[in-house]
């Protein structure tokens, strides 16, 4: 008597888990498509995305429209009660990191960025909007908006595919970013967004806003990201306030 399909997916994925658990399976290798695995194992096409999918949905496989199925790599775990930027925390973690510079600009701010950063009619920004890698795979969309007359001529200063927009505001400009104000809210990838993180439409994304302050409680930095869902473990430290022990 055959197994039911549904005993027979759940071993599938079971010996997958087993392997990536172990090394066997590396971090970013492909895995075969439905259809071959479904040849070599004699089983249903449905059977074998119902096995992938499985594991998909703990994220120790993902899918990259248009390339196939992936063995996923860790999460990137990002401490929320710390303040560090992009490129500083990934070194932390031991990854490499790039951006793809999207766009780099002196302009006017959007309205947002103007009331965050309290600039008046004509004062202007240096917008800059990255894809952000890490080890090459597409992890974030970021557009930062910074106070122009804090940073004269800052876009000419550093390559941001690959320097750290912190590193070169200290470094040549002496800002020293301090505390920042921080939203995070989940959200739904749209057609641009997936496109753009090589995600799924309707994937989920966390989408964050923050306003940061350097060591004279002025701001200079308003930020609004796009993080991949499946790639960020967010962590903050709790305690309980003094009063409630009164």
């Amino acid at each position: 008597m055959p197994e039911p399909q549904q005993a027979r997916y759940r071993q599938i994925a079971s010996a997958l888990e087993a392997d990536i658990l172990s090394g066997r399976l590396k971090a970013g290798e492909q895995l075969p498509s439905e259809r071959a695995m479904a040849e070599q194992l004699g089983i249903s096409r449905m059977t074998a995305r119902k096995a992938l999918e499985q594991l998909a949905g703990r994220g120790m496989l993902e899918t990259r429209v248009g390339h196939g199925t992936f063995v996923g790599t860790p999460r990137i775990r990002q401490e929320l009660s710390a303040l560090s930027g992009f490129t500083e925390e990934m070194e932390r973690q031991g990854r490499t990191t790039s951006s793809i510079v999207v766009e780099a600009q002196h302009c006017a701010p959007t309205d947002e960025a103007a009331k965050a950063l309290k600039l008046g009619p004509k004062q202007l920004v240096y917008r800059l909007t990255r894809v952000r890698l890490a080890d090459e795979m597409p992890v974030a969309f970021e557009r930062t908006e910074i106070d122009a007359a804090r940073a004269p001529d800052l876009l000419s200063k550093a390559d941001f595919a690959t320097s750290s927009l912190y590193g070169n505001l200290k470094r040549h400009f002496g800002i020293v970013p301090v505390i920042a104000e921080q939203t995070l809210e989940a959200a739904l990838a749209d057609q641009s967004i997936a496109l753009t993180l090589s995600i799924d439409p309707g994937a989920a994304v966390l989408m964050q806003t923050r306003l940061t302050f350097d060591n004279t409680n002025r701001p200079f930095e308003f930020v609004r990201s796009t993080y991949r869902g499946n790639a960020f473990q967010m962590k903050v430290q709790l305690t309980i306030p003094a009063e409630a022990h009164a």
